[in-house]
């Protein structure tokens, strides 16, 4: 392949990272950072950050965590799409992932209870007073 053929080639857009790309350039504009800005908290020229807002380049957790202390980004949001935490994606959990979750609570608290039984012989158990 001759060099100026190189030069030609398109580095593809790697379709996990176009999601993080989209919310991250999102976010940016919604606080009102420039490209400029961003790249220069990251120590990036500002076509390393376009690529990764483009989606071509992925944003490493060292940068993802400057991102975070720095400006406060929701890294949640830019990672997984989502600004809740794990507690309120359970609770806005499909009750058929609820009612799986507590059958697994319930076979939990039968293991720990045979546990229980097995160990407390003789004067402990249920005693009618």
């Amino acid at each position: 392949m001759v060099k100026s053929d190189k030069r030609k080639e398109k580095k593809q857009k790697n379709p996990c990272n176009c999601g993080v790309g989209k919310r991250l350039k999102a976010m940016r504009t919604r606080n009102g950072h420039t490209v400029r800005y961003i790249a220069g908290i990251l120590n990036l020229e500002e076509d390393s950050y376009r690529r990764i807002e483009y989606g071509i380049n992925s944003l490493s957790a060292d940068k993802a965590n400057i991102l975070h202390k720095k400006l406060g980004y929701d890294l949640n949001y830019i990672i997984g799409g989502t600004s809740m935490s794990v507690e309120q994606e359970y609770a806005a959990a499909s009750d058929s992932r609820v009612i799986q979750m507590l059958s697994e609570v319930i076979q939990q608290l039968d293991a720990i209870e045979k546990k229980l039984e097995g160990t407390c012989r003789g004067d402990c158990g249920n005693k009618n007073f």
